[in-house]
């Protein structure tokens, strides 16, 4: 994916959002991008450095940009930044990069390289484990990408007790779909290594891909597939899942314009049939939270 001249992005930080406009201008292999930073344009100009890198993918655009909102963020004295730290071990699932990684605890990339005895340009591999040190509670940073295809949101249960965005990505290998997990996103229930409420991003979201999460409608190639952890014919949402899915639900349908009435449940789509996500998820409680 090749940005456009003025193509702007949003990102959802572990505090605060960002906004950043790209202006690409070809030289060579290279581009430069000069980055702006619209969201304090009353303490200065907000005119980042030129940057010189290689295209290579989206993912490290917004890696320019996105590591210098967090570090001012961090040298703010952010909550996160004064909170207690500990220790944690993570499991690198699909998508996931150093950058990513760094942020979703609040810890510097180099910190995290210096830690486990690897490079800054290190391909990590799926299931493989990282030692986070000084890790701050962990919160997915949510990027917005510029679509126009987004016009519903799906909500799923995985009718499973435990599982992560890794275990569905083999499971789903496994049936055949070549692109791996089938949702965009997958919030977790605390049964595994994930904290409850904790919202996985896969590599659809982050590549921009259809679904493979509800074939009826069309909803793979028009609908954001976001899939909770858990049965929820057996049982009920944990609030943890259900406050990181209201969160999420509202990011997603304001920024892409999408109306209350195009959210909706598996079952709910013309032409499914499913109980998805399940008999007990609280509808009544979910859409009265969604603002």
């Amino acid at each position: 994916m090749r940005l456009k001249t003025r193509q702007l992005f949003q990102y959802n930080g572990t505090h605060q959002s960002c906004n950043f406009l790209f202006f690409p201008e070809k030289s060579g292999k290279t581009v430069y991008h000069k980055i702006i930073h619209f969201e304090d344009a009353k303490r200065d100009a907000n005119m980042f450095n030129l940057r010189r890198i290689q295209v290579v993918s989206i993912s490290i655009l917004f890696s320019l940009a996105l590591t210098s909102c967090e570090t001012a963020r961090r040298q703010s004295g952010s909550p996160s930044s004064q909170a207690r730290r500990s220790l944690a071990t993570h499991t690198v699932a699909p998508g996931e990069t150093l950058w990513r990684i760094s942020q979703i605890y609040d810890v510097p990339l180099a910190t995290i390289v210096r830690a486990n005895g690897i490079n800054d340009n290190a391909t990590l591999t799926m299931g493989q484990k990282l030692s986070i040190p000084q890790a701050a509670a962990p919160h997915q940073p949510i990027t917005l990408f510029p679509s126009k295809k987004w016009q519903y949101i799906i909500i799923h249960h995985t009718a499973t007790e435990e599982g992560s965005s890794l275990s569905f990505h083999q499971s789903h290998l496994a049936k055949g779909w070549d692109r791996g997990v089938g949702y965009h996103f997958v919030i977790n229930n605390g049964e595994g290594e994930k904290k409850d409420g904790f919202v996985e991003v896969t590599p659809r979201w982050l590549k921009q891909e259809d679904g493979a999460h509800c074939k009826a409608s069309d909803m793979n190639i028009k609908g954001i597939g976001i899939s909770l952890v858990g049965n929820f014919n057996d049982h009920g949402v944990s609030t943890a899942q259900m406050d990181a899915l209201v969160e999420l639900v509202n990011k997603l349908r304001k920024y892409y314009k999408i109306p209350m009435s195009n959210i909706l449940g598996h079952k709910d789509v013309e032409g499914s049939n499913t109980e998805c996500p399940g008999s007990k998820f609280p509808w009544t409680e979910f859409r009265k939270r969604l603002k």
